[in-house]
């Protein structure tokens, strides 16, 4: 499997997707227990606070009941409740101790990648399930049988606009053979961050059906090629491809259509063999995808200098018509 030191590359190329996920962890934790700290759990706990707030002068004159519901109505919390927060703080502390762990998933061989990828956003996903069930509870409104499952696992198609804008990263280990991305464009929404350690022979070019007009996609042939990573503000997908082909796609932004597509390398020999369930028409096909994208006009010529490291200019949108009809076919074919 890909070194620990790839990994911790990996990593830091989104330190800072990490410790933005981490500090909401932090605040909302915080934030719950304090609520519990101030709220009473019982009506005859809030009663005892405001009256030793009142003080004596008004024992006698001021009926505490009454003043409590005016001052601060619904400022309880039920047993129930009290304990739907508690388990919010324990599961958000729980991933909070996870460190690191939290943004790495580990791909046994022959897993699926799609599978384990939404897998591991919906565990981290729960720090928005847990907040989302303190804040029903606070207000009385959460019910066990609609909520529960929130706080066990809340994957990314549950994610509000809000949450997606605060995606956890998620760095992801995988043999080469295993290396089979379709499906991974649903997950990449807001500012989600995945980057895939790919070890062993893989497809030279599967990440070219991430390939879309708002996405980042970049395939490196080591860690070296992380650093453009840190500029992405919006989704991003990152493969380190020993071998594969190299080429990166920059989200335009403003409106502008079209892609920029950037083909820096690509391999001196199409596949001749399958790995593992991946064939060599899908491997070729893949290839094929690379090349329709990255050609200004569509002709071969134009995609054999992309080859040789020139960018290519903006497709046009007949261009992106027959990449995305390729893309379809070989959809359906795998």
């Amino acid at each position: 499997m890909p070194s620990e030191e790839t990994i911790r590359s990996a990593l830091g190329a989104v330190a800072g997707a990490r410790e933005d996920f981490r500090n909401a962890l932090v605040r909302t934790v915080d934030q719950l227990r304090g609520s519990l700290v101030t709220r009473e759990s019982d009506p005859d706990g809030t009663l005892r606070r405001t009256g030793a707030e009142l003080g004596p002068f008004a024992a006698g004159r001021i009926d505490p009941a009454r003043f409590a519901s005016l001052l601060a109505p619904g400022d309880t919390l039920d047993p129930d409740g009290r304990t739907v927060i508690e388990r919010a703080v324990e599961v958000l502390s729980g991933l909070l101790d996870q460190g690191d762990d939290l943004f790495v998933a580990r791909l046994p061989e022959g897993g699926r990648l799609v599978e384990a990828v939404r897998d591991a956003l919906a565990e981290a996903g729960r720090a928005f399930g847990a907040a989302r069930c303190a804040e029903l509870a606070r207000t009385g409104r959460f019910r066990a049988d609609d909520h529960r499952e929130w706080l066990d696992r809340f994957p990314p198609e549950a994610w509000s606009r809000r949450e997606r804008d605060t995606a956890p990263p998620l760095v992801v280990s995988l043999r080469g053979s295993d290396l089979r991305p379709a499906g991974l464009s649903d997950l990449l929404d807001g500012v989600q961050k995945l980057v895939l350690v790919v070890d062993g022979e893989a497809p030279p070019a599967a990440l070219a059906r991430c390939v879309s007009p708002g996405v980042h996609v970049l395939q490196c042939a080591d860690a070296q090629g992380l650093g453009a990573l840190a500029d992405a503000e919006g989704p991003a997908v990152v493969a380190i491809v020993p071998g594969g082909a190299e080429f990166a796609h920059r989200p335009a932004g403003d409106g502008a259509r079209g892609l920029r597509l950037t083909v820096s390398s690509l391999p001196e020999r199409e596949p001749k063999r399958a790995l593992g369930s991946i064939s060599v028409w899908r491997q070729v096909d893949d290839l094929r995808l690379l090349r329709a994208l990255a050609a200004p006009g569509g002709g071969a010529g134009a995609a054999d200098a992309a080859g040789d490291g020139a960018a290519a200019g903006p497709a046009t949108d007949a261009d992106l018509l027959a990449a995305w009809i390729l893309r379809q076919g070989g959809a359906a074919a795998s």
